[in-house]
């Protein structure tokens, strides 16, 4: 977090948006920032569900339930056949 604050924000870059039904999606960026001297850019692919209205991130670094478990999304869809497709596992 304090990385964050001490960052200079300096633009985003939208490479691509795909819907994978109305409660998925995942977003393709590129953001560019100086941290100190150094100027530099972080690409990423997020997904991100779509839960009354609101949209959240995914992360994928959490530790994500058996596959045959209730998504953590709280959709009551088995893990395996709602936000588990859109995720990698974790190595």
């Amino acid at each position: 977090m304090q990385w964050s604050r001490e960052t200079e924000w300096l633009g985003l870059n939208v490479i691509a948006h795909r819907n994978f039904g109305k409660q998925h999606a995942q977003v393709e960026f590129e953001a560019y920032f100086r941290d100190g001297q150094h100027r530099s850019a972080h690409h990423e692919l997020s997904g991100f569900i779509n839960i009354g209205g609101q949209w959240y991130f995914i992360d994928p670094t959490v530790p994500h339930p058996a596959m045959k478990q209730p998504c953590i999304c709280g959709s009551g869809k088995k893990f395996k056949a709602c936000c588990g497709k859109y995720l990698k596992p974790v190595a």
